[in-house]
């Protein structure tokens, strides 16, 4: 025991010593600050400085934002999507009577940041008018796609960097969450953010998840995330960016997630599980349920990417399709992403990023007090954020509605059952695997279906690849309604013209997606594409 006294002597001086070296250097202000530091990590102690802090921050942004502090609305009210949807003048009503009475004017020169507008000029109309010009139709109509555009363009100058200049804004993110966590059957506790875009909202949970790791789990020097091989590329750009390893686990033969593989995957450095509703490629949702108990006996946090299918996969469910349990009704996830710009009718780009409660979320957020322009906070990737992406958002899921939903998904499930069916029926073609919902995979049964890509290109359909198997993506849309004998009837000729002529040779991106095949190292495949998308870029 003595030698532990010893010890004990040896740190205690090395602390003092520590503490008077600080003391001559920074003055009693850097000793204050190196001891409040160190007992931030003392156990208790640190999660009472926590709650103090967390209680102040409760009770000082009301104060900046004009609301109150007691208690009872400490937290907004959740906001449901409405059963029925909103008609389009009185939504702009009421957006336009928000901006007046809250938002700053950002061309009334009285704001020094924020917001760099032109004075209304030719230049002012003619972005006003790319923005139309370019910006995407929904396929609902010419009176939606008009509707999405005036509110667009009226908050087209607006930045939600900072959330007091504009409070509509605010307000409109707010309850966008909780509009969207509400079908995904999030409780009061749910909480998250707009994003730009499924990419941005991937980023952002990953780099929670490992931002929590490094706070709850300091040994933990080298984090993996674990996911099926379907899951979409954004993951990988968030291990990339954020130095977390993907592990990657094979899927069934139906292209769902493997529990069994996905469990065995898991090491002492994993700090995240992934699954897909529904994964692009296939339109297949992972065995979600299965997953989440895996995750709570596991003890480790579920991200559900529902960015393709949360604007989708609750209404067909409604309908009476077979859907997966595959939302926060299982107790084990703990965040969701899905996109408001894909099967949500708004306008690119716009996602929301979801948690099962602040203890997760609080990890997203980022902040800076020691600028020298000034305390900087942001709750994403970006730091400005388009103010027209926000609002769109909002006024599209208050137009829309339950029923509105429920009727454009009612009518893209029947065209997409249509198209399934076809397929089917077409010699030497496949569906690869049950999708869930609108979207699906043409496979081949012995005819060459990159081949029958470039076929269906030249009669102008513009066709999306897949690998591993080869095979052929269709995200269905309003818009295919129209057109889907037409896809039948020329997919059935391709089809025929492929195999009657033994078609192998392959053009264009069909090219592609062969060579690649057939290079075992797929790091060279890597860097080609990022030779090829610098020369597209770098050359009109």
């Amino acid at each position: 025991m003595e030698w532990l006294l010893w010890a004990e002597h040896v740190l205690v001086s090395l602390l003092l010593a520590a503490l008077v070296r600080l003391a001559v250097t920074e003055g009693l202000q850097g000793v204050l600050r190196a001891v409040l530091v160190g007992l931030r990590y003392v156990p208790g102690i640190g999660e009472l400085i926590n709650w103090i802090v967390r209680t102040m921050a409760a009770q000082f942004a009301p104060q900046l934002t004009g609301g109150s502090s007691s208690k009872k609305d400490k937290k907004p009210p959740r906001v449901a999507l409405p059963k029925k949807g909103l008609s389009y003048d009185v939504i702009l009503e009421e957006m336009k009577r928000l901006q007046k009475e809250k938002d700053a004017d950002p061309h009334a020169g009285r704001m020094f940041a924020y917001v760099y507008t032109l004075k209304e000029d030719d230049a002012s109309k003619v972005q006003k008018e790319a923005v139309d010009m370019f910006m995407e139709r929904t396929g609902l109509g010419d009176d939606h796609d008009r509707f999405v555009q005036e509110v667009y363009q009226s908050f087209l100058h607006t930045n939600a960097l900072n959330p007091l200049l504009f409070p509509a804004l605010r307000r409109f993110e707010i309850e966008t969450v909780s509009m969207v966590a509400s079908f995904l059957h999030g409780d009061d506790q749910v909480v998250g953010s707009l994003t730009s875009g499924g990419t941005e909202s991937i980023l952002m949970a990953v780099k929670a998840y490992r931002d929590r790791a490094r706070k709850l789990y300091p040994q933990i020097t080298q984090p993996e995330m674990v996911a099926p091989i379907t899951i979409h590329p954004a993951f990988e750009k968030a291990a990339a960016y954020f130095c977390v390893k993907m592990v990657h686990v094979p899927v069934g033969p139906d292209f769902r997630a493997d529990v069994t593989a996905m469990e065995q995957a898991i090491t002492g450095n994993t700090i995240l599980l992934c699954a897909s509703a529904p994964q692009y490629a296939h339109g297949i949702v992972d065995p979600i349920p299965e997953v989440s108990a895996m995750a709570l006996r596991r003890g480790l946090p579920l991200h559900v990417d529902a960015c393709f299918g949360g604007f989708m996969l609750p209404w067909i469910e409604k309908l009476g399709y077979p859907v997966p349990t595959f939302d926060f009704r299982n107790p084990g996830v703990t965040s969701m992403s899905a996109d408001i710009h894909k099967y949500g009718y708004g306008v690119k780009g716009a996602s929301v990023v979801l948690y099962q409660s602040t203890d997760y979320w609080r990890y997203q957020m980022f902040s800076c007090s020691t600028w020298p322009g000034g305390i900087f906070g942001s709750c994403s990737m970006a730091g400005s954020r388009p103010g027209g992406n926000i609002a769109a958002a909002w006024a599209v899921l208050k137009a829309m509605g339950e029923d509105g939903y429920m009727k454009t998904a009612r009518e893209v499930m029947e065209t997409t059952q249509f198209m399934i069916s076809n397929v089917k029926n077409i010699p030497g073609l496949c569906i690869l695997g049950e999708p869930h919902m609108t979207a699906f995979a043409i496979g081949s049964r012995g005819i060459n279906i990159l081949a029958l890509a470039d076929e269906m290109e030249s009669k102008g359909w513009r066709m999306e690849r897949t690998q591993n198997p080869n095979g052929l993506h269709c995200s269905i849309m309003p818009s295919h309604t129209n057109v889907r004998d037409k896809f039948v009837e020329d997919l059935t000729a391709a089809a025929e013209y492929v195999k009657i002529h033994n078609t192998s040779s392959e053009e264009g991106a069909s090219m592609a997606y062969g060579l690649a095949s057939k290079i075992p190292d797929k790091g060279l495949v890597d860097d080609f594409l990022k030779e090829i998308y610098m020369e597209f870029y770098s050359k009109c």
